[in-house]
């Protein structure tokens, strides 16, 4: 599930592609107000005129067919709407961003498009897709109150709301291996819960050059950058408040920076190259005992572990508790799309149905009915998984994000070189704040 949490790094020219499109978003929209003024003032006449195909994007979540798993999902819908063809369209997740860029700066964006969380006020700022509050004010399907807290708020902007959530899941977890603890005369049963002990465990499980205390994650890549963010967050820091302004340069930030620090001390040599796929390996071989990870990496650890190995809610700092950061995917509605009204029913549809959720997610659902059920179905301890899940915290919410992203990256690289903490974090701020102005 590494792809629900990272977002590819786009260099600012992508940003200028995304906002060049919407003098062309906005021609294709003024050339139809007509007709959608009429829709919107009358949404059930859509269903009654002439037949509409909306068109679906997503990204493939994982090995399951997403597009076999929406047919058989949108059956039901076909057959009570069948005026409103729906044609769903996959992308495997390294080409979709560029595919879906393409096909707006084409003028040839889909109705429905499934957006990565932190692309969604990239989106909705640029005026490529539409805010949905007015179909959400009189929808009597759609509600915040059935989905996950953590996920609804992705798709807030500017007092806006973008986007509905699909899916959503939470950095991390901290898996461990029973077995190794066991040996080294600590309990499973009673994994570290403070930062002080987690140092601890990580000391006492490092026997180099054949067993580390942990893994980590700490390459030029998203998945770092997810990682970082929760520990910051459980320790009572941020990169941006909550009006934006930039708080990267803390006292709280340098605290979790050289507690990280100390940390990687028990992991293999090579943090700077490690990423997420390298640590779950070593994970499994039983080079690593601990690893840092979300619970989509259960489905491999069940497979490739040849030891028995639990999960636990990561450590927080004495008398904090642990904050998770989010990813995760929305729907949006693009500003083009001639049948708005439409594209919202199919939404209403495959986000509140609890069996179709189900049925089209290899991601933990959204809708907290499904989601729940998911969890208690599919993973192994899911009270650990729904306590990280509800504990969630969005990465920022910025136009900006994917450059943002990049600064913090580029921050750890430098504190990995030999850079001071103080230092690659106050490099770090004022990238940042140069970023959001």
């Amino acid at each position: 599930m590494g792809d629900v949490m990272t977002s590819s790094k786009r260099p600012l020219s992508r940003r200028s592609i995304l906002r060049g499109t919407v003098a062309g978003v906005a021609a294709t929209a003024a050339a139809s107000v007509p007709a959608r003024a009429a829709t919107l003032l009358a949404p059930s006449l859509i269903f009654r005129q002439d037949a509409v195909t909306i068109e679906v994007w997503d990204q493939q979540q994982s090995d399951k067919s997403i597009l076999d798993a929406y047919n058989q999902a949108l059956a039901d819908f076909q057959k009570a709407n069948p005026n409103i063809t729906v044609k769903v369209t996959t992308f495997p997740y390294a080409q979709y961003r560029d595919k879906l860029l393409a096909a707006v700066q084409g003028g040839a964006a889909p109705d429905i498009m499934a957006l990565d969380e932190v692309w969604t006020p990239e989106f909705g700022a640029s005026g490529t897709i539409q805010p949905l509050d007015d179909m959400i004010a009189t929808s009597s399907a759609i509600k915040p109150d059935l989905f996950f807290q953590g996920a609804w708020d992705t798709n807030k902007y500017q007092d806006k709301t973008w986007g509905i959530p699909l899916n959503f899941d939470v950095w991390e977890q901290l898996y461990l291996n029973a077995d190794a603890f066991t040996a080294a005369g600590l309990d499973p049963e009673n994994p570290p819960k403070t930062w002080d002990d987690w140092l601890a465990a990580a000391e006492t499980l490092t026997k180099a050059p054949s067993q580390f205390g942990i893994g980590i994650i700490g390459h030029k890549g998203e998945e770092t950058v997810v990682m970082l963010n929760s520990l910051m967050y459980s320790n009572g820091g941020a990169v941006m408040d909550d009006t934006g302004k930039v708080v990267m340069n803390s006292p709280e930030n340098v605290e979790t920076l050289r507690f990280f620090q100390s940390l990687a001390k028990f992991a293999p040599e090579g943090v700077a190259n490690a990423d997420e796929a390298s640590n779950a390996a070593a994970f499994t071989a039983g080079q690593v005992t601990m690893v840092l990870d979300g619970s989509w990496q259960q489905d491999t650890f069940s497979k490739d572990a040849k030891f028995a190995w639990r999960i636990a809610v990561p450590p927080a700092p004495s008398e904090e508790s642990f904050v998770g950061a989010l990813g995760g995917w929305n729907y949006a509605i693009s500003q083009s799309s001639q049948a708005p009204d439409a594209a919202f029913k199919l939404i209403e549809y495959l986000s509140t149905n609890k069996d179709v959720q189900m049925t089209i997610n290899s991601l933990t659902p959204a809708l907290k009915a499904a989601g729940e059920e998911f969890t208690k179905q599919k993973r192994k301890q899911p009270e650990v998984i729904l306590e990280t899940l509800n504990s969630g915290r969005p990465r920022p919410i910025s136009p900006v994000y994917p450059q943002v992203s990049s600064a913090e990256q580029d921050m750890v690289q430098a504190i990995w070189s030999g850079t001071s903490v103080e230092d690659a974090l106050a490099a770090a701020q004022t990238a940042i704040e140069d970023l959001v102005k």
